[in-house]
């Protein structure tokens, strides 16, 4: 149904509630956006150039972060629960991807593709096994099965592939230095960075243009009104499953790439992917995003000025506190916008996501309905 000449659907709302709320979700990412800028500007100036290298390693810190976040908060959103696994996911998506670039000598790009796809029936084996059986008894009890889910991998990784710490068979690169005298590497800085980029594009496209990403959408919105839109909210969940462990296993090797391979690499990086989900907002897959580029930056570029509270204020250790500032962000952010930077109250009738899909599946219903009555 179209409404006027310009062809605006009636599901669209009026003009005004829609440009409103595209205002207002420009001015929550505008706000933290000038705020991270300032921060840096502001860094740079009080410690020098040098205090800009710790922003291009947040950023591969970032990159290392977000493909976690995405995966983890696109599963809260469907399933209801935190998947404390979720680092041990990314553990054995690394090592995966260690076997085929060492073991069976093949080139890194296929590791990736070959991890993604065995742990992709990983997830959906864990859906049909553990919580599809407890996703009716509330979240508590799947949480708590996650965490015992967890200890159980990282020991099955432990017994399997060892404890000492490896690493990709990658030709050494040296370091390129950018304008301005910034050092960075090839692949543990440009790589990453890069592959992060285009994850997140590709998350971004499969949202917003095809009908998964939309009926997952609808389903974290409201899994009720999607049913009754017609959406199989089963085969949404299991395949949020197959996506989630795939970026869980492109996270992992991007840790690998970033730093090394070790069974509780995937457990040491998870409260910073926790982090950034809260701090984006929970269940949001670009407030994910979002949360994983303030993590990241914040947590290395608070190095410098930890630094120098070490050498001039007594702070013993002071670098070791980088996260703490990471996490003091969030509290901050939290007590300000307790649903996050990009969360918000759902409204009644379901977002964009399940407007689409009654815009398309609704006259299609109706019309089957009409011609069963005249049949009758």
């Amino acid at each position: 149904m179209r409404i006027g000449g310009r062809g605006r659907k009636a599901s669209d709302g009026p003009p005004s509630q829609s440009s409103g709320a595209l205002l207002r979700r420009i001015r929550d990412l505008a706000i933290p956006l000038l705020i991270l800028a300032a921060v840096i500007a502001a860094s740079a100036i009080a410690f020098g150039p040098a205090s800009l290298r710790y922003a291009l390693t947040g950023a591969v810190t970032a990159s290392v972060v977000i493909p976690g976040a995405i995966g983890l908060s696109l599963l809260y959103g469907i399933r209801k629960f935190a998947n404390f696994a979720h680092g041990e996911l990314m553990s054995l998506g690394a090592y995966i991807a260690l076997a085929v670039n060492v073991q069976l000598r093949m080139d890194l790009a296929w590791a990736f593709v070959l991890a993604a796809l065995a742990l992709a029936p990983v997830g959906v084996l864990l859906e049909l096994a553990i919580f599809s059986r407890l996703g009716t008894r509330g979240p508590v009890p799947s949480l708590v099965a996650s965490i015992g889910l967890s200890l159980v991998l990282q020991n099955l990784i432990a017994a399997v592939w060892g404890t000492e710490i490896q690493v990709y068979r990658i030709p050494v690169q040296s370091d390129i230095i950018l304008p301005g005298g910034l050092p960075i590497n090839p692949v543990k800085g440009i790589l990453t960075i890069s592959l992060g980029l285009a994850l997140v594009v590709s998350v971004h496209l499969l949202l917003t243009r095809t009908f998964l990403g939309k009926a997952m959408r609808a389903t974290a919105d409201n899994m009720d009104l999607a049913r009754s839109t017609g959406i199989r909210a089963r085969r949404v969940i299991l395949w949020t499953w197959v996506l989630t462990a795939a970026l869980a296993a492109v996270g992992g090797i991007l840790i690998g790439l970033a730093r090394d391979i070790r069974p509780t690499m995937g457990f040491d990086l998870l409260l910073l992917v926790f982090a950034a989900v809260v701090l984006g907002g929970i269940g949001s897959p670009y407030g994910a995003m979002f949360g994983g580029l303030v993590i990241g930056l914040a947590t290395e570029m608070s190095v410098p000025f930890l630094s120098w509270l070490e050498a001039n204020a007594g702070l013993v250790h002071g670098t070791a506190y980088d996260r703490v500032v990471a996490f003091l962000i969030m509290v901050v952010v939290l007590l300000v916008r307790p649903e996050g930077i990009l969360g918000g109250r759902r409204q009644a009738g379901g977002t964009g996501a399940i407007r689409w899909i009654r815009s398309r599946v609704g006259p299609l219903l109706g019309r089957r309905t009409g011609e069963e009555a005249h049949g009758d």
